[in-house]
């Protein structure tokens, strides 16, 4: 045997590592991309989802144009599912009344279409035509009720007597249109002819804008689906107001900066500025100030928050540590200090008037909890209720923000997550930005109901940049107005407590998030509807806001507004804002929400 030399060796072993490679190169695509393999099964499931979509697109207009539907009109352009179902099916009958309460108690339009079974022979096939039928004497939801709760007509196939008893005036026109006519006959094939189409397994399958939802579980999704994607169109506050304040008499130099807004229930407004409180008759221009700046039992110091109540409203008195509640007419009424009651933080977030009394306040867990050791962690938030003995009583607990923590500094991360909170009279709303959904609880802090997020959106770099210059400079200004309040008395912190302690300034690679959170505001307004606003995003010039009813968990309406323009307060079709004039002084406006294509007066 003649031995190689090192080079022809070093050549051998090259063409043998690279058959190898390749081999090994074939062997992982075989592994990864074939159907059961993890990227060809990821491809496959992605490639079905994006055809079954398109399906429902092209089929949706037909789907839902139709008379045999439970709930509100689909003409209303309100939210939509589909549910193929079948009469004789025992899932239909027992998910039936969940799609009552769906239609009826959120809302929700629920379009039937029919796809009988034969396994007992002609008669679903009958029940499902005797639905049609009634289509055309307006008694389909009487129908459907009576076909999907009651097994009698499995026996009898007596329609002329199904007829009576849903109170057909002719019984005998009906039998026929069951038994002979030929359209309700070609409307069923089509019916059956889409669920093929649409591939659609069994019944009952649930069909929402976007995807098919299957059997009894497959509701509530396609309900929480139908919600989300309301195609109502969207709307816009008008530019021509019915209130503008720098048109008024008494308030076009008069607001300072204005801390929060209300209707009133005889159709006037509250708008609360620094160290005052306005009471405004729109109709008649009438204008009535309470409190002043000072320390008496009627003056405030500065004014942090506001909160609607029953009564009236409720203030946060930062630098006095109390809070006021000022009733419709303008007298003061319950006022109690906070600073002896065991709260973690020193400045707690108000949050509402509970209704036996007591204030709702948002306060912090303790940091000993909370915060482990330096890198990101979740700054722990609680919501207690605190009586007028200064009991406390927690009513929920949640993760709080999203932080990050040095040798130095203690700041929120960029674009980090948080609990942002908001109360009507007897719930409170709570939402963590990191998960699907927002909480309503009852005051006992128990669960009751559910409204989706939309998704987050994943930041490209550029986005990451703006974000920290925006930060950056917002940072400044904030900083700016604190060390002005501090030097005329109006802050109770020396400037070195600013620059250390409040507001130091981040270093340029402060950690952010990679993904938005999906929502960065939240209120209740005056008719008890939930207004979600979506993350505004560096650079972004408007905003949209998503209205919801909170009991039904339904998507009302979504509004788009200029991004500069805080919202205050809506009622009905019209909104209150707080808006900048060119100098930057603050004015309120009410004006009317109109549809988004129509941008001009009323």
């Amino acid at each position: 045997m003649t031995a190689r030399s090192h080079s022809s060796a070093d050549k051998g072993d090259g063409r043998w590592n690279r058959v190898v490679n390749i081999a090994i190169l074939g062997v992982l695509a075989i592994l990864l991309f074939n159907p059961s393999g993890v990227v060809g099964s990821w491809i496959i499931a992605e490639y079905k989802g994006w055809q079954e979509q398109r399906r429902i697109a092209l089929n949706w207009p037909e789907l839902t144009n139709a008379s045999s539907y439970l709930g509100p009109s689909p003409l209303q352009d309100g939210a939509v599912i589909v549910e193929f179902v079948d009469y004789d099916c025992p899932v239909c009958k027992a998910v039936a009344p969940a799609v009552l309460e769906g239609a009826r108690g959120r809302g929700v339009t629920v379009v039937m279409r029919h796809v009988p079974s034969e396994r007992r022979g002609p008669a679903a096939t009958e029940a499902a035509l005797a639905a049609i039928c009634a289509e055309q004497y307006g008694l389909f939801p009487e129908a459907h009720g009576a076909l999907i709760s009651d097994e009698t007509w499995l026996e009898t196939r007596d329609w002329v007597g199904f007829a009576v008893n849903l109170g057909v005036g002719d019984p005998e026109s009906f039998g026929n249109c069951v038994s002979e006519e030929e359209a309700p006959q070609r409307r069923l094939a089509r019916d059956v002819e889409l669920a093929e189409v649409l591939r659609i397994p069994g019944t009952p399958t649930f069909v929402s804008a976007e995807e098919l939802h299957l059997g009894a579980p497959g509701l509530a999704s396609a309900l929480a689906a139908a919600a989300l994607l309301r195609p109502r169109a969207p709307r816009r506050p008008s530019t021509d107001p019915v209130f503008d304040s720098s048109e008024h008499r008494d308030l076009s130099e008069r607001l300072l900066s204005v801390k929060g807004g209300f209707f009133t229930p005889d159709g006037g407004l509250v708008v609360v500025d620094r160290t005052e409180i306005h009471m405004i008759d729109m109709a008649s221009g009438e204008h009535r100030v309470v409190g002043r700046e000072g320390g008496g039992p009627e003056e405030f110091g500065v004014i942090w928050q506001a909160v609607r109540t029953s009564e009236g409203v409720t203030v946060r008195d930062f630098l006095r540590g109390r809070i006021v509640s000022i009733g419709h007419d303008g007298d003061f009424g319950h006022s109690q200090s906070y600073l002896d009651v065991p709260l973690n933080g020193s400045q707690p977030r108000l949050v509402a008037r509970h209704p036996d009394g007591s204030t709702v306040f948002r306060d912090r867990v303790s940091d000993a909890i909370t915060r482990k050791s330096k890198g990101r962690y979740w700054r722990q938030a609680r919501y207690v209720a605190v009586d007028s003995d200064g009991g406390l009583r927690v009513v929920a607990e949640t993760q709080g923000n999203e932080r990050y923590s040095d040798t130095r500094l203690d700041r929120p991360v960029l674009f980090g997550h948080r609990t942002l909170e908001a109360a009507t009279s007897d719930r409170l709303v709570v939402a963590e930005t990191d998960q699907g959904s927002i909480s309503v609880l009852d005051w006992s802090g128990v669960p009751v109901a559910s409204i989706p997020m939309p998704p987050g959106v994943r930041l490209s770099a550029d986005q990451v940049r703006r974000g920290r210059e925006s930060e950056a400079s917002q940072q400044e200004e904030s900083r700016g107005r604190f060390m002005e309040a501090a030097l005329d008395g109006r802050f109770p912190f020396p400037p070195s407590f600013i620059e250390e302690r409040l507001l130091p300034t981040r270093p340029p690679d402060w950690p952010a998030n990679e993904v938005a959170p999906p929502i960065d505001a939240m209120l209740t307004d005056f008719d008890s509807r939930l207004w979600v606003r979506d993350y505004r995003l560096p650079g972004q010039d408007s905003v949209t806001w998503r209205v919801w009813d909170i009991d039904r968990e339904q998507l009302l309406f979504t509004v788009s507004m200029d991004g500069e323009d805080r919202l205050l307060d809506a009622r009905g079709d019209e909104v209150l804002l707080r808006r900048l004039d060119p100098f930057d002084a603050h004015q309120v406006v009410v004006t009317p929400l109109l549809p988004e294509q129509a941008k001009g007066g009323t």
